[in-house]
């Protein structure tokens, strides 16, 4: 969703991905997209982020077998992505959606990953367009429901058109539902406590998908965790305050001794 990145797509073994090269020896950052995201998500951070190795898959939601699009499914494509591209040692940053892939891979993987940075995160409670999203509905209520994401209202016709294509599509839709209905059932919440990777939780402070009771209780329960608010912001910082969003990003940078990524020190 929200349209095509400004940076170059590449496609190699069945992946669809932004890569921007960073200087060497630099930390790899993987970032990933919500549900309902897309590549562009992104942009407004990648521009700030100069010099840095960032790579950002595009999740291929209807091309996955219906029966087995879960949360742990898409945990094991990010570790196939990852080590086809033989990234090492990544920092991840994961939006909604992307956040609750972003931790069962951790969890599944946790000597791989350096640290976390997560901003709306799924994976103990959200509010979204629910387990019963109709077929059809008008362009208005749909773009209402896409401006839940922001503080402001920032949903254009492009927005809606996409997704009135997919409330129109019935392969679309199913899928949509399976993997809402998965993300609901599948709680971190006992998985949590045992990621001890340091772990940044950005937040909007109007955030109506996941409020920010759902951010304390992520920063209770991860046991190296730094919660910071953005305030006249919605679900999606980085896109809506990506100045803010970075800045809070570059401060855990440095407080977690970046320069120590053990890339850095690798001839």
């Amino acid at each position: 969703m929200f349209g095509s990145s400004t940076h170059k797509l590449y496609q190699s073994n069945g992946y669809e991905y932004l890569n921007i090269k960073g200087k060497e020896p630099s930390p790899t950052f993987v970032f990933i997209h919500g549900m309902f995201g897309g590549l562009s998500n992104f942009d407004p951070l990648i521009d700030l982020l100069q010099g840095a190795s960032i790579y950002v898959p595009k999740i291929p939601l209807y091309e996955f077998k219906r029966s087995k699009l879960n949360i742990p499914m898409l945990g094991e494509w990010l570790r196939d992505f990852i080590n086809i591209m033989n990234i090492q040692d990544p920092i991840l940053l994961g939006n909604s959606m992307g956040g609750h892939v972003v931790l069962e891979y951790t969890h599944k993987n946790p000597t791989k990953v350096w640290a976390q940075i997560l901003t709306g995160s799924s994976g103990l409670l959200e509010y979204d367009f629910g387990s019963s999203f109709p077929r059809r509905k008008s362009r208005e209520y749909l773009k209402e429901k896409a401006n839940m994401t922001f503080y402001e209202d920032l949903a254009d016709e492009a927005i809606v058109d996409e997704l009135v294509e997919v409330v129109n599509s019935r392969k679309k839709i199913l899928s949509l539902l399976k993997l809402t209905r998965s993300t609901h059932a599948y709680s971190m919440e006992d998985k949590l406590p045992q990621i001890t990777q340091p772990t940044l939780l950005i937040w909007g402070k109007q955030d109506i998908i996941t409020p920010p009771k759902v951010a304390r209780q992520f920063n209770r329960l991860l046991p190296h965790s730094t919660l910071e608010f953005i305030n006249h912001c919605g679900h999606a910082p980085m896109m809506e305050r990506p100045e803010s969003f970075y800045k809070l990003m570059n401060d855990f940078l440095h407080k977690i001794n970046f320069n120590n990524h053990p890339k850095k020190h690798a001839s």
